[in-house]
């Protein structure tokens, strides 16, 4: 059971360049930031917060124009949303900071920490194609725009819906908060928002991910592209997509909630001199 500091919920709107940005906090303790992905907001992090809030400040927040966030200026570039994240960062005057980007999130956390890591001390990046080739990224607009039931979601096995149709119906009511730019235009973003070897190699805190072993869509082979990670691949979130981090089920958000806090703590602990950090799989 949570204690009453970690069942506190503080509400924010983050005016920055002409935007609101919504973001949440609950509990206390050196911070996590919860980056979403494609299909979700901060909503979307339900099986996080009571966990992660037991030992940290959890931030949870809304991209541009997802969830409560506004889209006012069109802009919604994984650049922009960097810039959002780190004026979220600013506000709330978080420090050593852990950014844990999910899918679309990763893109966000992984610029904003290339850009300004004052407040940053790790990063963590799950079931990403973050600086993977673009037409990893390309590739995923295949799956836009199919299976479009309540019970179905693109990254969904038909296998999953029939067994689980209850959670895909949250999940694609999650999803369909604000006025969220449409699924296409983010995957171009995505595709578009580039990262060097030379920025990656420059990474001033240190990175890890955090991977689904059979993930048809993000696989450990591709996600290792990036120079600068230590990969971490379960077997235990099986074939499905890890969906904002939670995954779907109850059994595979908790195996990833207790590998990210695994790697928080270990990436709070290492040195500099431990960088880059060399490759490893958990099962």
């Amino acid at each position: 059971m949570a204690t009453d500091e970690a069942r506190q919920r503080a509400v924010y709107a983050v005016e920055t360049e002409g935007e609101v940005i919504y973001a949440e906090a609950t509990g206390s303790g050196t911070p996590v930031v919860l980056c979403h992905g494609l299909g979700g907001n901060h909503a979307i992090w339900w099986r996080q917060i009571e966990t992660f809030a037991r030992h940290h400040r959890v931030i949870t927040w809304d991209q541009r124009g997802f969830g409560n966030s506004t889209a006012a200026t069109g802009d919604v570039s994984i650049d922009a949303a960097a810039r959002d994240l780190l004026s979220i960062l600013a506000e709330l005057d978080l420090a050593d900071a852990c950014l844990i980007g999910q899918s679309m999130g990763a893109f966000t956390a992984l610029r904003a920490s290339l850009t300004d890591r004052t407040r940053i001390a790790s990063l963590i990046i799950s079931t990403s194609l973050v600086a993977t080739p673009r037409e990893y990224t390309e590739a995923l607009s295949a799956a836009v725009g199919g299976r479009t039931g309540r019970d179905q979601h693109p990254v969904v096995s038909e296998e999953f819906g029939r067994f689980s149709p209850d959670l895909v119906v949250l999940y694609n009511l999650i999803s369909s908060f604000g006025s969220k730019p449409a699924s296409a235009a983010m995957l171009a973003h995505m595709a578009r928002a580039e990262f060097t070897d030379d920025e990656l190699r420059g990474l001033a805190v240190p990175a890890a991910f955090v991977a689904a072993e059979l993930d048809e869509f993000c696989p450990p082979r591709v996600m290792a592209h990036a120079p600068f990670v230590k990969v971490e691949a379960t077997r235990a979130y099986g074939a499905e997509v890890v969906l904002e981090g939670e995954s779907l089920s109850e059994a595979e958000a908790k195996c990833w909630n207790e590998a990210v806090l695994e790697l928080v703590a270990e990436l709070r602990s290492s040195s500099p001199a431990s960088w880059p950090l060399a490759g490893r799989r958990s099962r």
